[in-house]
């Protein structure tokens, strides 16, 4: 039993911090309020979003990809939700003795049987993260941290106080069934021969230790802390994306009421952009597998959402306070002056070095979408400062002029195919399969082999096809992901009009970016197509029979394949080019990262123009894994892949692997195919 003068204290106490956490929250709301509304769908399938949430919570679904910590992860969580019983039961107990949520039931007492158990799993859970952060020590984790300590102090702490209060009072004799307090009556058994007056205090001093420690922690959660994630996280999760992954947002360039494109100020960014800042865990998995910070560039997604979520907070109020609607008689206040948040908050060569290849989103277990983020910057720099690597200069102008970003002649598009008697659907005006060959594709030295590949593949399976030849031009994918939305839309307008003036069932296309740019973008632009990657349909072919795979070259490799990441990240499709390979005869070597886990070849997000100065190779880092494997053959899929795991390997020295697209292996393994 408490004093009724302690009574006064804690409910003064608990009153203030109760005030102090809805201003908090608040401040916090209206913070994330202050972004502009966000185009996407975030309210769609609410029963699906709100399923997913609780799978993600109470399983820990995404923390769960690392085994070991997503275990101690769950028993931290699972203990939370069981301990908030506790939790009213003790505040409420200090104003009304005996209080309990459960009343004087055995569901009663089984609960405290369950809460004395987890008491000791939550103790354990503090441990092992204790340990892992600071004895372990993994790179990935902010060091040194200071409000990690006190986290782990105050939770430990909170659960040592209460199995100590009730083992006191049931030394004490003041437990009526003792026996269900499992943990607490060993503990109890040590203090037999303590007397009741030490007792007392110690029940006394625990009850205390109990009640502040769960106040503390609540007020780090609302400083905030990175620990603001328990509460902002599953909000996040619950306004997650459904558009697809490789789908960027279209930008209203003829809006008559835009001051600017893009985004340079905090205040640019959207509410559900702000709610990722604050849903940040710090875990460091989105900079474990980004390829960008494991060859030393300075991009590191996990620091530019937190320098992001430090300006917000930093900034934020004092942009708050000016936006803030003015009295009678009173001027708008002027923008505060605040950190420039690009060049100042963020790195401009950080946001330039982005590959876009998804692994940060993927990995992210609060749903961070990182890449938007990097591109609004991007669109500012391109569209408003016309600041861009000078090589990027080049390949716009190319894009624009020529239709291909080397700059050359739009009337050379078909030459790969001179003596192959390929169709134009110029000629043919309509055709099953609209073969979209793309720039790589027609103009590459060694990219054009893969589309003969296609050719001999669709020839043999007997399918009716065409390509554009003259009339294709680049749909400036790449264009768009460095920032350059009026050259991408420039193109697209294009290329759907001279697709209006066909008739065809599917496009084919050699190249993920084109593929996910025809499957994801297009629909935004009021263009819908059946679009099929050529590994994907390769796969169909095989399945239905049409592809007779006896050809000389069949089971005489081992084969690695290397996954796009805009197929396997971005898009899933990771099974058809390996099951067309196996249809084929040959063995698969698995690699060390592979599927959505697996590491970029470089040249994603327009990095394919722009050299990279910086650090270590992507292209040599991923040549050297897979060479590690000892296949005689790198699969790829990926026009843009091939180009840079071949200049990876010629750098590295190592022609032992030959790198083969998909279409190419495939084709060898055809009856009478060309040796």
């Amino acid at each position: 039993m408490i004093t009724l003068p302690e009574k006064i204290v804690f409910a003064l106490v608990l009153i203030g911090s109760t005030a102090w956490f809805a201003w908090r929250i608040g401040v916090l709301v209206r913070l994330v309020r202050m972004g502009k509304p966000d185009p996407d769908d975030r309210l769609g399938n609410p029963l699906g979003r709100i399923t997913d949430v609780l799978v993600d919570v109470f399983a820990q679904r995404r923390v769960f990809r690392k085994p070991v910590v997503g275990a101690f992860h769950l028993l931290i969580v699972w203990g939370f939700f069981i301990f908030a019983v506790n939790t009213v039961n003790h505040f409420a107990g200090a104003f009304l003795p005996g209080f309990d949520l459960f009343g004087n039931t055995r569901l009663s007492l089984w609960y405290a049987a369950v809460a004395d158990v987890f008491a000791v799993l939550i103790i354990a859970g503090v441990l092992g993260l204790a340990f892992r952060r600071h004895v372990l020590r993994p790179a990935s984790l902010t060091r040194p941290s200071a409000e990690s300590v006190l986290v782990f102090t105050f939770i430990a702490g909170a659960m040592v106080a209460y199995l100590l209060d009730n083992a006191a009072h049931i030394a004490l004799g003041m437990h009526a069934r003792p026996e269900y307090h499992v943990v607490a009556s060993l503990i109890a058994a040590g203090f037999a021969q303590w007397n009741d007056m030490l007792l007392r205090v110690v029940a006394h001093a625990a009850w205390w230790c109990d009640s502040i420690t769960h106040l503390v922690l609540v007020a780090l959660l609302f400083i905030p802390t990175k620990h603001l994630h328990l509460l902002a996280g599953p909000v996040n999760l619950v306004f997650r994306r459904t558009r697809p992954r490789g789908q960027l947002l279209q930008m209203d360039l003829e809006a008559e009421d835009a001051e600017s494109f893009g985004v340079s100020k905090i205040e640019d960014y959207t509410w559900k952009q702000n709610l990722d800042l604050l849903s940040c865990i710090e875990c460091g998995r989105c900079q474990d597998y980004c390829p960008t910070h494991n060859t030393a560039k300075p991009l590191s997604p996990k620091r530019l959402i937190i320098d992001l979520k430090h300006h917000l907070l930093k900034d934020g109020p004092a942009l708050l306070k000016a936006k803030a609607a003015p009295k009678s008689g009173e001027e708008a206040a002027e923008r505060p002056a605040t950190a420039e948040m690009i060049g100042g908050v963020t790195d401009v060569d950080a946001i330039w070095a982005c590959t876009t290849c998804a692994s940060c989103v993927e990995h992210c277990p609060m749903g961070i979408e990182h890449i938007d983020k990097i591109v609004d910057m991007r669109r500012h720099l391109v569209l408003m400062e016309a600041q861009f690597p000078e090589q990027a200069d080049g390949a716009f102008r190319n894009m624009e002029t020529a239709g291909n970003p080397w700059g050359f002649a739009p009337t050379a598009r078909a030459a790969w195919a001179q003596g192959l008697d390929v169709p134009l659907m110029a000629d043919k005006k309509r055709a099953d399969v609209l073969f979209w060959v793309g720039c790589s594709g027609s103009y590459d030295d060694r990219c054009k082999s893969i589309s003969v590949a296609i050719v001999e593949i669709l020839r043999a399976a007997g399918i009716d096809f065409a390509i554009l030849g003259p009339e294709e031009r680049c749909n400036c994918e790449s264009a768009r992901r460095l920032g350059n939305e009026y050259l991408y839309q420039t193109a697209t307008r294009e290329i759907v009009e001279t697709l209006g003036k066909y008739e065809f069932k599917r496009i084919l296309t050699a190249c993920p970016h084109c593929f996910n740019t025809f499957a994801n973008e297009y629909p935004a632009f009021g263009a819908k197509y059946d679009v099929v990657h050529h590994a994907s349909f390769i796969n169909e072919l095989i399945a239905a029979g049409k592809l007779p795979l006896n050809g000389h070259d069949a089971g005489a490799s081992t084969v690695a394949v290397h996954d796009s990441c805009y197929l396997a990240r971005h898009n899933g499709i990771i099974d058809a080019p390996r099951e067309a390979l196996k249809a084929a005869g040959h063995a698969l070597v698995s690699v060390p990262r592979e599927g959505k886990k697996g590491f970029c070849c470089g040249a994603g997000g327009g990095r394919m123009w722009l050299e990279e100065t910086l650090g270590e190779r992507i292209n040599s880092v991923r040549a050297k894994e897979l060479a590690g494997t000892g296949a005689k053959t790198v699969a790829t899929m990926c026009p843009f892949c091939m180009t840079m795991l071949v200049d990876g390997a010629k750098a590295n020295g190592d022609g032992a692997a030959q790198t083969k697209d998909i279409a190419e292996i495939i084709a060898a393994a055809l009856p009478g195919a060309r040796a």
